[in-house]
């Protein structure tokens, strides 16, 4: 290639030199020159990028000759290691049929023991089985046992729990009962204080079935056959309305009582029989108490009995007038039994 480049340009040189040429073959052969000139730096420089490229290629040739080298060095070793390796498998393999060859004999020895350990294992499973169910059965009974004791001890603990209950209710009910006792006590000494002036006059105060009796005859308050109160019963009535007055709590209850005797009334009367006499009376003796006492009438009942509660039976003279007779029964009221009770 620089041959030709340089005779081209001597034939250039030549041609200028010896002739004379024209413009345009001038121009042309500088063209051609500026064209060898470009052509000559662009194979400078690829001839400077084979060298290049050379001198890499010969350093990758030392590489590759030394990792070969390395490479050798490394088989080398590998067939050593190779050899040693496949003497231990020789001797390995020696052993591993040495110990197969026992295997097998104690193998046919261990099946005849196994097969009997087996057999010893199924019936002690069998065994086992039967133990474990009859240990079921035995936990199914406890289990009831317990369960039956536990229902029992809950029911001893509730009942233990509601006779506590009742044993205070019945010590409260005690002390209720106690106290209305000795209110009606109270109650009793007080009204006897009150008609101690009436004592003799067929009045009696007595206590009977936790309430006080207050029994007046009816000589001491009405005249045979009539329901309006003289003025000895009328004082009697007013010092009694006084206590009951100061006792809100005390509920009065009025009955009216008659002999056997028939009632004879007029006829277009008003009263018509010992019925009608004994309820006037019972409740002339109401109103009288509401005249003379701050008392509310919600806390009295007045009713009639007429001759069928006598306190005494027969038809003497004395009997009849016993059984004539107006009583003020007096009950405390019971508002907190009956609340306990509840």
């Amino acid at each position: 290639m620089m041959k030709k480049l340089f005779f081209t340009l001597l034939s250039c040189g030549c041609i200028l030199f010896t002739s004379c040429v024209s413009k345009q073959k001038y121009m042309e052969s500088q063209n051609a020159l500026s064209a060898c000139n470009k052509e000559r730096k662009e194979l400078k420089s690829k001839t400077m990028g084979l060298e290049t490229a050379n001198k890499e290629l010969l350093a990758d040739k030392s590489r590759m000759s030394a990792e070969i080298t390395r490479l050798a060095d490394d088989t080398l070793a590998y067939n050593r290691k190779y050899t040693s390796l496949n003497r231990q498998y020789i001797t390995l393999k020696n052993n591993f049929d040495d110990l197969m060859k026992s295997y097998q004999q104690l193998d046919a020895s261990a099946k005849k023991e196994s097969a009997v350990i087996l057999k010893n294992i199924q019936e002690l499973q069998l065994s086992l089985e039967e133990k474990e169910k009859e240990m079921l059965q035995k936990e199914k009974r406890l289990q009831s046992m317990s369960d039956s004791l536990q229902t029992l001890s809950d029911s001893l603990i509730q009942k233990s729990m509601d006779l506590e209950r009742q044993q205070k209710k019945l010590s409260e009910l005690q002390n209720i009962l106690n106290k209305k006792d000795e209110d009606v006590r109270l109650l009793k000494e007080k009204i006897k204080q009150a008609l101690q002036g009436f004592d003799g006059s067929g009045l009696t105060v007595h206590e009977k079935n936790g309430k006080v009796y207050v029994s007046m005859d009816e000589q001491l308050l009405f005249a045979s056959g009539s329901f309006q109160i003289d003025k000895r019963g009328e004082e009697a009535l007013k010092k009694l309305a006084a206590v009951l007055s100061a006792d809100p709590d005390i509920n009065i209850s009025i009955e009216g009582h008659t002999d056997d005797v028939p009632y004879k009334g007029a006829s277009g009367a008003q009263i018509k029989d010992n019925w009608d006499l004994s309820v006037m009376r019972a409740t002339t003796v109401v109103k009288t108490l509401l005249k003379y006492g701050n008392i509310s009438p919600d806390r009295l009942t007045a009713c009639g009995k007429g001759e069928y509660v006598p306190l005494e039976k027969g038809n003497t003279k004395e009997a009849r007038a016993k059984n004539r007779r107006t009583e003020i029964i007096l009950t405390p009221k019971l508002d907190a039994l009956f609340e306990i009770l509840e």
